[in-house]
């Protein structure tokens, strides 16, 4: 099947880039670079887009925070500079536990989620601090690299409970940018904007 690029979404890419890049000097200028604020959440939601708005009082949003940098701190002890390519079967198992960690933060039941911020949000923030190791959970990158079909997608379109594909998202792209000695962000974006096909 002939790959077909979406101009919308090469346009939004482009964009999105720019934002990404802002937030990446912001992360490098930080005193205490994984002391994470409420400023890293609008950092995040400026370049993932979508329409989330994030409802509670700053103080409130810092003290959940906290939460997320120990997690953030583990892994960052854990795979210092390692890149997913070079990742073994068991290193890249060890990545997924500490993930599904952080993303259980942000579920319905747990005391730190911050409403607004979702687990694609999150994914957006981990990659931000961890590039060459954690991509991003998007449902574009997810139905082009095949790991959803149509009944996994909702009638917007949109995925359901697409925190059970971080996982299996994290392990194709280990895979792939192995195979294609290519980065976590050039594989995003060449699955990025390709067009979307229904199944």
């Amino acid at each position: 099947m002939t790959k077909i690029i979406d101009k919308r979404a090469s346009t939004q890419w482009k964009k999105s880039s720019i934002s990404y890049q802002n937030y990446q000097n912001y992360i490098s200028n930080k005193n205490n670079k994984f002391e994470l604020t409420f400023i890293d959440l609008l950092y995040v939601s400026n370049f993932k887009g979508g329409n989330a708005t994030i409802n509670e009082p700053e103080r409130e949003i810092n003290l959940k925070l906290k939460s997320y940098s120990k997690l953030f701190l583990t892994i960052e002890y854990e795979f210092q500079n390692l890149k997913l390519s070079n990742l073994s079967i068991k290193q890249i198992n060890h990545l997924n536990t500490l993930v599904n960690e952080v993303c259980d933060l942000t579920l319905r039941k747990s005391e730190y989620k911050i409403d607004g911020f979702s687990v694609s949000y999150l994914s957006a923030l981990l990659n931000a601090y961890f590039p060459l190791l954690i991509p991003i959970l998007d449902r574009r990158i997810l139905i082009n690299i095949e790991l959803v079909t149509e009944k996994d997608r909702d009638k917007q379109d949109q995925i359901k409970d697409i925190q059970r594909f971080f996982s299996p998202l994290i392990k194709k792209m280990a895979e792939i940018s192995k195979e294609f000695q290519k980065s976590i962000r050039e594989i995003d974006r060449e699955l990025f904007v390709l067009k979307i096909t229904k199944n």
